[in-house]
């Protein structure tokens, strides 16, 4: 039987020490969780701001109240929040013939503290890069905005439709997190759980400048040359036409969206990180032809999914690299269409994902065969570290001896780990692990545990 390593819930750091367990089992796949012991969340949201997502941006900003509402469903309250706002226009490098396509400022990855739609009538929420909102000791919150936290998010998120049309949200993203914005710095915290939301209505365009060097098959169609360089089809992408078996392509000008994967589990570690998806629906047969509504283009990708938003025809096109980015964090990756009227659900469904990966229920299909019969109480296959310092300091924690299922014997070592049943826990095992302490941990720090998985074979 061949031994193989795979990843499901999120990307697969490493196997757990099976050295407690008994002999037979083969350690076929691993889930690994990273849990902020401060409950810090960083959120960054990436918003198209192209001429076709004022009704998107609109509505999606109406729902925030549901992202919040979510959030606060965590066991101890609302997380410690940071929220940053980027959007999708990028200096793409070249000139392309729109002034959007080269922002002198405000964009190209720069978070956002006030609306950049100039038919918005709030004001800067807050003087600083991002929305924080932390718990402080002994009760109450600090906070940097004005206002409600929905309110103050839909005001800094409503970026208007002037925006490049060569939507680059990927590319956007890396330059919000990669340092390259000293007016940035602070956001992103040591041991804070880091999410990423794209709400977009075109695939991802970044690219490598010489792209646009080509000329576009048309006038009005310069985006279309992003879709001739994006994915393998056949036929392909060459001229209008039915475009089946549609992949990414990966050799192309257009960066590779794995690297952006790779590039953001790098930041935290990849089971540091979660990614929402609010898209066109990705599918592998790619309609090419005359858009007529509801905007003319020449030659365009015609849309994979339509809807009316507040009274408004509005389409989706095929996002298929942007899913490919999102696939890359397995459970961490959630993805819902931009085709819908409401997107209430959306960011309820967005919020409940990050709370499940900040919470202590263990995720994935898990193995539940006894690693330690002696021992009262469930015990999965599991190992379990405090990471410190950005993960330079690791201190394995042992498991703790217990009297009863949920009793951990006071005499044993601290800290020590325990998983019990948790019907609170939105996963497959409903299990949720417990560290017992003497002493606070480190600030800042994270406990990492690694599971061996149910045997598929």
């Amino acid at each position: 039987m061949r031994r193989i390593v795979l990843c499901l819930a999120v990307i697969a750091i490493g196997c757990p020490d099976r050295s407690i367990a008994p002999a037979d089992p083969v350690p076929a796949r691993v889930f690994n969780k990273d849990i902020p012991v401060d409950a810090n969340l960083d959120v960054l949201f990436v918003i198209d701001d192209s001429g076709s997502t004022r009704d998107k941006q609109q509505v999606f900003a109406q729902n925030y109240m549901n992202f919040v509402a979510a959030l606060a469903q965590f066991p101890s309250g609302l997380p410690n929040l940071h929220i940053g706002v980027v959007t999708s226009s990028i200096d793409v490098g070249r000139d392309v013939g729109s002034a959007a396509c080269h922002p002198a400022s405000g964009a190209n990855g720069a978070l956002q503290n006030a609306p950049r739609d100039p038919r918005a009538t709030c004001a800067s929420p807050t003087p600083d890069r991002f929305l924080a909102d932390v718990a402080l000791p002994g009760g109450g919150r600090r906070v940097n905005y004005t206002g409600t936290l929905p309110d103050a998010l839909s005001c800094i998120s409503s970026v208007g439709d002037a925006g490049c049309g060569l939507e680059a949200p990927l590319e956007a993203m890396k330059r919000a997190l990669d340092g390259s914005h000293p007016e940035n710095a602070g956001f992103v915290r040591r041991g804070a759980l880091l999410a990423v939301v794209i709400l977009t209505d075109e695939d991802d365009c970044s690219a490598d400048p010489a792209l646009f060097g080509r000329p576009p098959i048309a006038a009005d169609s310069r985006d279309f040359t992003c879709a001739q360089e994006a994915y393998l089809c056949d036929p392909a992408i060459a001229s209008p036409g039915m475009h089946a078996g549609c992949r990414v392509r990966h050799d192309g000008l257009l960066r590779d969206p794995r690297d952006y994967a790779s590039l953001l589990a790098g930041v935290k570690g990849p089971a540091g990180v979660a990614v929402a998806l609010i898209a066109g629906d990705p599918t592998p047969s790619i309609a090419t032809g005359a858009l007529t509504a509801p905007f003319r283009q020449s030659v365009a990708v015609l849309p994979s999914c339509s809807a009316t938003i507040n009274g408004v025809f509005a389409i989706g096109r095929p996002a298929l690299r942007l899913d490919e980015f999102r696939a890359a964090f397995g459970d961490r990756g959630l993805f819902r269409t931009v085709c819908q009227a409401d997107y209430s659900g959306a960011l309820t469904d967005v919020g409940k994902l990050m709370i499940k990966a900040l919470s202590p229920c263990l995720e994935g299909d898990l193995d539940l065969r006894d690693a330690q019969p002696a021992n009262p109480g469930l015990q999965p296959d599991c190992t379990v570290s405090e990471l410190a310092n950005d993960g330079a300091d690791e201190t394995r924690i042992p498991r703790c001896p217990m009297l009863a299922e949920t009793q951990p014997d006071p005499a044993g070592a601290r800290p020590c780990w325990w998983v019990a049943a948790d019907p609170a826990c939105d996963t497959e095992t409903q299990l949720s692990l417990h560290v017992e302490r003497t002493a606070a941990p480190p600030p800042s720090s994270v406990v990492r545990v690694s599971c061996a998985g149910a045997d598929v074979n």
